[in-house]
C-alpha cells in the first residue's frame, strides 16, 4: 500500500461541494478512514475530533449559501496553535501538564469563520525547534523524516488524510518539509500575521504558514487567516518574471539530483511562456544566514528564560543560554544588519520580479534529523511571501522549490498561483 495519496485540488472539492456533488460530510468521512489506513506508518496525527469534525461538517452542509473556497474543506493543525478543548503541547516535556486551550488560536478562528473544518492536530518539533524530531515519518519513504518543523503537517498532506495543514515557520518549518515531501506550501510575509494562541520562537520571525497538495492549494488556505491588506487572492496583474537566484552557498551545496530537478522546473516554466532569468543575490545568503541565527538566538533566550531547563531537549537548552548571553547592543546591531540586508536585497529587483531557488540541497534526509534548513532560512529573513512548489524527483523523492517575493508582494506571489498558467503547471 503506497502511503502517498493526492486529497484533491482545494479548487475541485470546492466546486464539487458547490454543485451539491460532494460533502462536507463525506470529504470529512473519507479523511477519517485514510488516517484509519495509513497513520499507524505515518505518524502525522495527535489529535482527530472525529465526531467534532462530523459534526461542524454537517452543519456547513446545511448552509445554502457557502462561505468561500474554504467552505467544509478539513484541516490539520500543528501542535504549536492553539485549538480550543485540545491541549497545545509543543512536544514538550515542560507543557506536558498544560490544560487544554479555552479558544482557538485567532488564524484557527479566522478559518473556522471562513467555513474549514478543523480535524485535528499534528506533530512539531519541541517548541516548533529542531529537536526532538516527533515520530512522523516522510509518507514518500519511511525511513526518511518530512523535515521539519512542521513535520506532521507536511506528511498529514502528502499521505491524503487531509488537504490542508496549518504550519509554522521561524527558519524554515514551512518551505522544507513541504518540500520534502512532495506538497505545496505558501508562508506570507514575516510579522504580518497577528493575533494570539501560537507558541512563540522567535518574534520577529515567526509567521503561520499553510500546506497543501500545491502551493496553489496552500495559498487558498493562507487567504484564509491573512490580513485583507496582503490581498491573498487577488486577481493576478500580469505574469511575473521569474529570478534565478545564484550565490556561492547554493553552488557549493545543492546535489546532482536536486539541480537536475531544478533544471526539469526551468524548462516547464520556460515552455509556459513565462520569463526566466539569472540574477546573482545581491547579498550573501550565508551573511543572511549567520544574522538571522543570532536574531532568533537572542529572542527564544529571552522569550523562553523561565523555562524549566531540566524538562526541555538539550539542544533547545544550550541554545537559550547562548540567546541570553547576547548582549541587547549585539542583538539591536543584528536586528539593524538584517534591515540593511532586506534594503540592498530588494532595491536590486522590481516590483514584478520573483525568484527561484532550491528548498534544500537535497532530499528528505534519512539520518533522524529534520534535514538542512540554511536554503530557507535567508527567504524566511527577507521578510517576504515564500511559496514551494514541487519541482521533481530525485530517486523517487520529491524535491521541492521556493518562490519568493519582497515584503508585502503577497498578492503578486499567491496570484500568479492562482493564474491560469500556474494552474495549468499544477505547481
Amino acid at each position: 500500500m503506497s502511503h502517498v495519496k493526492d486529497p484533491g485540488r482545494i479548487r475541485d472539492l470546492s466546486a464539487a461541494m458547490a454543485s451539491g456533488a460532494l460533502t462536507s460530510e463525506a470529504l470529512v468521512h473519507r479523511c477519517l478512514a485514510r488516517i484509519g489506513e495509513v497513520d499507524g506508518a505515518v505518524q502525522a496525527w495527535i489529535h482527530v475530533l472525529a465526531d467534532d469534525a462530523l459534526a461542524q461538517a454537517r452543519v456547513l452542509d446545511g448552509e445554502r449559501d457557502k462561505r468561500g473556497p474554504l467552505h467544509g474543506i478539513p484541516i490539520a493543525v500543528k501542535d504549536v496553535i492553539d485549538v480550543r478543548g485540545l491541549p497545545t503541547r509543543a512536544n514538550s516535556l515542560s507543557r506536558a501538564d498544560i490544560a487544554p486551550a479555552s479558544a482557538d488560536a485567532t488564524v484557527v478562528a479566522h478559518l473556522r469563520a471562513a467555513g474549514a473544518v478543523v480535524l485535528g492536530k499534528v506533530h512539531t518539533t519541541e517548541f516548533a525547534y529542531f529537536s526532538p524530531v516527533p515520530p512522523t515519518r516522510n509518507p514518500w519513504d519511511l525511513t526518511r523524516t518530512p523535515g521539519g518543523s512542521s513535520a506532521g503537517s507536511g506528511a498529514a498532506v502528502a499521505s491524503g488524510t487531509v488537504p490542508l495543514a496549518l504550519g509554522t515557520q521561524t527558519a524554515g518549518s514551512v518551505n522544507r518539509p513541504a518540500a520534502y515531501t512532495g506538497t505545496g506550501a505558501f508562508k506570507p510575509s514575516t510579522l504580518s500575521i497577528g493575533g494570539v494562541g501560537v507558541v512563540p520562537l522567535s518574534p520577529s520571525f515567526d509567521t503561520v504558514g499553510a500546506f497543501g497538495q500545491t502551493a496553489q492549494d496552500a495559498a487558498f488556505l493562507a487567504a484564509g487567516y491573512a490580513a485583507d491588506h496582503l490581498r491573498i487572492g487577488a486577481p493576478a496583474m500580469g505574469l511575473p518574471r521569474i529570478m534565478v537566484l545564484e550565490d556561492a552557498m547554493l553552488a557549493r551545496l545543492t546535489q546532482p539530483g536536486t539541480a537536475a530537478a531544478m533544471a526539469g522546473l526551468l524548462e516547464r516554466l520556460r515552455g509556459a511562456g513565462l520569463a526566466v532569468m539569472a540574477a546573482p543575490s545581491p547579498v550573501s545568503l550565508e551573511e543572511i544566514l549567520l544574522t538571522h541565527r543570532q536574531v532568533l538566538l537572542a529572542e527564544a533566550g529571552r522569550t523562553h528564560a523561565g523555562l524549566d531547563m531540566a524538562r526541555i531537549s538539550p539542544r533547545l537548552a544550550a541554545d537559550i543560554a547562548i540567546g541570553l548571553a547576547i548582549s541587547d547592543g549585539d542583538y539591536h546591531a543584528a536586528l539593524r544588519r538584517l534591515a540593511a540586508y532586506r534594503r540592498e536585497f530588494w532595491a536590486s529587483f522590481g516590483p514584478q520580479d520573483v525568484l527561484l531557488m532550491p528548498a534544500a540541497p537535497d532530499v528528505a534526509p534519512a539520518d533522524g534529523t529534520t534535514g538542512d534548513p540554511s536554503y530557507v532560512i535567508p527567504t524566511t529573513a527577507l521578510g517576504g511571501p515564500v511559496a514551494t512548489l514541487r519541482a521533481g524527483r530525485d530517486g523517487g523523492m520529491p524535491v521541492g522549490a521556493l518562490l519568493f517575493a519582497a515584503p508585502g508582494a503577497d498578492a503578486a506571489l499567491a496570484g500568479f498561483l492562482f493564474s491560469e498558467v500556474a494552474s495549468g503547471l499544477d505547481l
